[in-house]
C-alpha cells in the first residue's frame, strides 16, 4: 500500500483476522465506525470514575442515555491509573483510537483503575462484571491479571491481560504481551538455520534473565544446540561489563558461535564493548539479542552485525504514526497492546455482538494482524507472535528474516 500525502487523512493501522487465502481488508473492518467522531489529543487522565450519574444501570449493564435501546458490547478496561498514570494514559488513548478505527456505535468502553495488587484488580473486575462487561482488557501486572481472571471466570467473561507471565493465562484468560519464550524460540530457530550450534548467554540475575536462560536451555535441547556458558550478573553497568569480560575469558578455551545478550540500555552497550576488549572476534562470534535491544543496539558500534528478534517493525511504524498524529505524542511500548485488544473485541463482536467474543473466536488458528504484526492465542492463554529477525548496522536496523504474514495451517 502506498503512503498517503501529508494532506490526506491518516489511515488506520491494519487489524484484520488472517484468512488462509487472503486477509480481510481494513476498509471492511472499519466500515462500521465511519460516523464515529475522531478523538482529539488527550492529556494524561485521572482515574475515570465508575459509571454513574447520567448513565443508566439496566438489567444487562451500564448504558449511557444515547445508547439506550441498542445491543451494546461493553468492553471493560482495567488500567493502572493510580499506579502508573503515564502508562495508563497511553493505554487508554490507544483504546480510544482502536474504538474509532474499528468500533461500532454499539461498542462501549468502561474504564476502571486496576489498583496495585491482586485484591484491588479482582474488586475492579467484579465491578466491571456488575457493569455488564462482555470482555475485560487489562491489567498490566501479573498479580492484576490473576485477580481479574478470578473475578471474570465465574461469569465466563474473557480477559485479555498484558502480563508476560504465562502462569496466569488459560481458562479464558489470554495474555497479549511480548513473551520471552516466543522471542527465544524465534531467535534460536533462526540461528540454527544459519548453522549456529553453540551459544553462550549473558543476562541479568533477575526474573527476566532467569526466564531467558530457562527458555534458551529448552530451545537448545530441542534443536541440538549446545549452551557453552551462562553468566548472570547484578544489573549495573560495571557488573555487566565484568560478566562480559569473564565470559570472553571462558570462550578462549571453550568457543561459542553465538552470544545471546539479554540486555538493554547502557548495560547492553557496556557488554558489547567489554566482549570486544576481552578478545571476542565479531567475525567469528555472532552477537544476538531479545527485543530488549530495540534502538539501543544502534548506538553501540561493537554490536554492528548483531541479530535481535522484534515484532514486525514496518507494521509498528504505522501504528506509531497514527497515534502521534492523533495525540501529538509518541505511544509507549505497551500502548499497541491496548489498541490490538480493543480492536480484536470490536472486530469479533461486530456481526454477532457479545456472542462473537467466544473462546473459539479468540483462539482462531488463523490469527489476527495487529499493530505489532501477526498474533494468535493458544488455549492456555499464551500469545504466539509472528516476529522478525533484524540485523544491526550503522545507524539502522535491517530485517534479514521478515515476520511471517500468516501462520501455518496447523499448530501443536
Amino acid at each position: 500500500m502506498s503512503k498517503q500525502s501529508s494532506s490526506a487523512p491518516a489511515r488506520a493501522p491494519s487489524f484484520t483476522r488472517v484468512r488462509l487465502a487472503a486477509a480481510l481488508s481494513v476498509a471492511a473492518l472499519a466500515a462500521a465506525c465511519a460516523t464515529t467522531e475522531r478523538p482529539g489529543p488527550a492529556q494524561p487522565p485521572s482515574p475515570p470514575p465508575p459509571p454513574s450519574g447520567t448513565e443508566v444501570q439496566t438489567h444487562e449493564g451500564v448504558t449511557p442515555p444515547h445508547m439506550q435501546g441498542r445491543q451494546i458490547v461493553r468492553v471493560g478496561l482495567l488500567l493502572p491509573f493510580s499506579l502508573r498514570p503515564q502508562d495508563a494514559s497511553a493505554l487508554y488513548n490507544a483504546a480510544e483510537l482502536a474504538l474509532f478505527d474499528h468500533g461500532s456505535q454499539n461498542t462501549l468502553l468502561i474504564p476502571r483503575d486496576a489498583g496495585a495488587d491482586e485484591t484491588s484488580a479482582r474488586a475492579a473486575a467484579q465491578a466491571l462484571v456488575q457493569d455488564g462487561a462482555d470482555i475485560i482488557i487489562g491489567p498490566v501486572l501479573r498479580e492484576g491479571v490473576e485477580g481479574a481472571g478470578q473475578a471474570a471466570r465465574a461469569d465466563n467473561i474473557p480477559v485479555i491481560g498484558f502480563s508476560s507471565d504465562r502462569s496466569v493465562g488459560g481458562d479464558g484468560v489470554y495474555l497479549l504481551s511480548f513473551q520471552l519464550e516466543d522471542e527465544v524460540h524465534r531467535l534460536v530457530t533462526y540461528a540454527a538455520t544459519q548453522n549456529i550450534r553453540s551459544i553462550a548467554l549473558l543476562a541479568p540475575d533477575n526474573e527476566y534473565g532467569r526466564r531467558v536462560e530457562a527458555a534458551l536451555r529448552g530451545e537448545a535441547q530441542a534443536r541440538g544446540v549446545t549452551i557453552v556458558a551462562a553468566q548472570l550478573y547484578n544489573r549495573t553497568d560495571s557488573e555487566a561489563s565484568a560478566a562480559a569480560t569473564a565470559l570472553a575469558t571462558q570462550l578462549r578455551s571453550n568457543p561459542a558461535q553465538g552470544i545471546l545478550i539479554a540486555e538493554s540500555g547502557s548495560a547492553l552497550r557496556s557488554i558489547g564493548s567489554a566482549l570486544v576488549r576481552g578478545g571476542v572476534d565479531q567475525r567469528q562470534v555472532r552477537f544476538m539479542g531479545t527485543s530488549a535491544w530495540g534502538t539501543d543496539a544502534m548506538r553501540e558500534p561493537t554490536l554492528a552485525g548483531g541479530w535481535f528478534v522484534s515484532p514486525d517493525p514496518s507494521v509498528r511504524a504505522d501504528f506509531e504514526q497514527r497515534y502521534q498524529q492523533t495525540y501529538g505524542a509518541a505511544p509507549t511500548r505497551l500502548a499497541s497492546l491496548s489498541y490490538d485488544a480493543v480492536a480484536l473485541a470490536a472486530s469479533l463482536s461486530r456481526q454477532s455482538g457479545a456472542r462473537g467474543l467466544s473462546r473459539g473466536a479468540i483462539e482462531n488458528d488463523e490469527g489476527f494482524a495487529g499493530s505489532d504484526g501477526l498474533f494468535r492465542f493458544h488455549s492456555d492463554g499464551a500469545v504466539e507472535r509472528g516476529m522478525a529477525i533484524l540485523e544491526v548496522r550503522p545507524n539502522q536496523v535491517v530485517p534479514i528474516d521478515p515476520a511471517p504474514r500468516r501462520f501455518p495451517a496447523a499448530r501443536s
